[in-house]
C-alpha cells in the first residue's frame, strides 16, 4: 500500500505599476474566494471519506443518512480503537528525529520527510514570522520621498515579489521536483537525501518571501505614504500566508496517515493534491495600482 501526494503551486497574482499591467486572468465565476476556499474544504473531506469507505464520501452528509435506512451501515462516527491502526511515518520536529526516520524508513516515510523539513525549516525563523503577523519591523535605514521616488521603488518591490513567485512555480515544475519522491507505488524509489535537499531549496524560497516582506515593513517615507506602504505590506504577506497554511495543511495530512492506511484497500491510493497556493485580493490591487496611477499622474 501506497500514498501519492501532488504538490503543487497556483499562482494568482497580478501586479500592477501605471500602464504596465501583469495579471493573472480568473474564470468566469460569480463565486465569491471565501465560498470558493468552502467548496474546496469540503470537497477535500469527502475525499478523505471516500478513501476509506466513508458512504457520505460518494453520497454527501445528507444523502449518507438517507442511505443507511435502506442500507444501514455500522457507525464509523464512533470513536474508533486507533492502537489498531498500522504505525507509519510522523513529522520529526528535530534534526535527530528526522535522521531516526530517514533510518528506519516507515511507511509514509518520504511525505513525512518533506513535513519535516518544512516545519524544522520555519521554526527556524519563527520570531520573524510573528514579526511579520504583527506588521513588526526594525527600521532598515532606507528612506524614500513620496513621488516617482516612492512609485519606482514601490513597482520595483513589486516586480520582485512577481520574479519569485515565477521562480517557486518554475522550481515545483521541474520533474526533479518530483522525481526525488520516486515511483508512486514504490516508496523504495524515493531518494531520502534528493526529498531533504529539494525541500530545503523550497524554504530557501520562503526565506527570500520573507526577507523581502521586512525590506518593505522597514521602509521610511512620508506620512502620506502610509496608506500605500500598508498596502504594499499586505501584498508581500500573501506569500508567507500561503506557504503557512500549505504547511499546516501537509502537517494535517501526514498526521491522518494511519487512518487512511488503516480503511484503504492494497494499491497506490492517489490523494487530492496539496497545494501551494498564491492568491491576491483584486481590491487589495485595485488599491495599489489607483494609488499609483496618482502618482505617475502628478
Amino acid at each position: 500500500m501506497a500514498f501519492w501526494l501532488v504538490l503543487a503551486l497556483a499562482a494568482c497574482v497580478g501586479l500592477y505599476f501605471a500602464i504596465r499591467v501583469r495579471a493573472t486572468k480568473r474564470g468566469s465565476r460569480d463565486l465569491s474566494s471565501e465560498v470558493g476556499e468552502e467548496i474546496a474544504q469540503r470537497a477535500d473531506q469527502e475525499d478523505r471519506w471516500a478513501q476509506r469507505g466513508d458512504t457520505r464520501g460518494v453520497y454527501g452528509e445528507e444523502g449518507a443518512e438517507l442511505m443507511k435506512r435502506v442500507d444501514p451501515e455500522p457507525d464509523i462516527s464512533a470513536e474508533v480503537d486507533k492502537s489498531s491502526f498500522p504505525t507509519t511515518a510522523a513529522v520529526a520536529y528535530t534534526a535527530a528525529d528526522l535522521d531516526t526516520l530517514l533510518s528506519e524508513k516507515l511507511p509514509c516515510w518520504r511525505w513525512a520527510a518533506f513535513v519535516s523539513v518544512l516545519v524544522q525549516r520555519r521554526a527556524a525563523v519563527r520570531s520573524r514570522l510573528r514579526d511579520a503577523e504583527l506588521g513588526f519591523s526594525a527600521p532598515s535605514g532606507e528612506r524614500v520621498d513620496g513621488g516617482p521616488q516612492l512609485g519606482r521603488l514601490v513597482a520595483d518591490r513589486m516586480d520582485e515579489l512577481l520574479v519569485l513567485v515565477k521562480q517557486v512555480e518554475s522550481f515545483m515544475l521541474t520533474p526533479a521536483f518530483m522525481g526525488a519522491f520516486g515511483d508512486p507505488s514504490q516508496e523504495s524509489s524515493a531518494d531520502a537525501e534528493g526529498i531533504v535537499h529539494t525541500t530545503n531549496r523550497l524554504m530557501d524560497y520562503h526565506e527570500r518571501f520573507l526577507a523581502l516582506s521586512e525590506r518593505c515593513r522597514g521602509l521610511s517615507a512620508p506620512s502620506d505614504s502610509e496608506e500605500l506602504l500598508g498596502d504594499l505590506e499586505k501584498l508581500m504577506d500573501v506569500p508567507l500566508a500561503s506557504y503557512r497554511k500549505f504547511i499546516d495543511d501537509f502537517v494535517e495530512r501526514v498526521g491522518e496517515m494511519p487512518e487512511m492506511l488503516h480503511y484503504a484497500h492494497g494499491g497506490t491510493v492517489e490523494l487530492d493534491p496539496v497545494v501551494l497556493h498564491m492568491d491576491v485580493d483584486n481590491k487589495l490591487l485595485e488599491r495599489i495600482n489607483k494609488q499609483l496611477s496618482e502618482i505617475a499622474a502628478r
